[in-house]
C-alpha cells in the first residue's frame, strides 16, 4: 500500500472575514490554484489514488476536494475523519487505514505537526523525530507491514513548488 501524506494548501489567516475560527479557515484562491497544479504534478508522476481521507477542518476538506477533482474521483472516495484532526492519536488513524481492505493507495490530508510525526512513526516505529511539511507538500510512504502496526519506508517527499513544476512538463 502507498500512503500519500499531504499537508493542506494555503488557507486564510486566522481572524479574517468576521473572525472565524481555525476550524473554518478556507483555502485562499491562490492556495486552491497552487494545489490544483501540485495535484496535476502528482498525476504526471503516475500517482493513482483509491481513497482520500481528510481532516474535517475546512482547509483540509477543500484540499481533498481539489485532489479528488484533479484525479477524477467520486465524492464517495473522499472521507472526512476525526483521526486526521489536529492532535488526534495516530493509533486510531492506523486502525482506520487498516479497515479499508483492498485499497492500494490512500491520500491522507491533514495538518502539521501531526503529519510530520505520523511519517516518523510509520518509518521509524516511534516519534523520535518529525518531518516538516510545507503547505501542499506530499510525502509518499510505502507500507510494507500492517500488523501489528503500520510500518513502511519513505519513498519520496516533494514540495508544492516541485510538484507544480512537474505539472508544466
Amino acid at each position: 500500500m502507498e500512503l500519500y501524506i499531504i499537508r493542506h494548501a494555503t488557507a486564510q489567516p486566522l481572524g479574517r472575514k468576521n473572525d472565524f475560527t481555525d476550524e473554518k479557515r478556507s483555502l485562499t484562491a491562490e492556495g486552491r490554484e497552487r494545489m490544483r497544479d501540485a495535484a496535476r504534478g502528482l498525476r504526471k508522476l503516475g500517482v493513482e489514488l483509491d481513497l482520500i481521507l481528510t481532516s474535517p477542518l475546512a482547509r483540509a476538506v477543500e484540499t481533498a476536494e481539489v485532489l479528488a477533482s484533479v484525479f477524477g474521483m467520486n465524492k464517495r472516495d473522499v472521507e472526512q475523519t476525526a483521526n486526521l484532526a489536529p492532535g488526534a492519536p495516530s493509533e486510531d488513524l492506523f486502525a482506520e487505514i487498516k479497515g479499508h481492505t483492498g485499497v492500494e493507495s490512500v491520500a491522507l490530508v491533514g495538518h502539521q505537526p501531526d503529519l510530520g510525526e505520523l511519517i516518523c512513526k510509520v518509518v521509524r516505529g516511534d516519534g523520535g523525530f518529525s518531518i516538516e511539511l510545507k503547505k501542499g507538500s506530499v510525502c509518499c510512504v510505502n507500507i510494507m507491514q500492517t500488523v501489528p502496526e503500520l510500518q513502511g519506508a519513505l519513498t519520496w517527499l516533494m514540495t508544492p513548488r516541485q510538484l507544480r513544476l512537474l505539472s508544466k512538463i
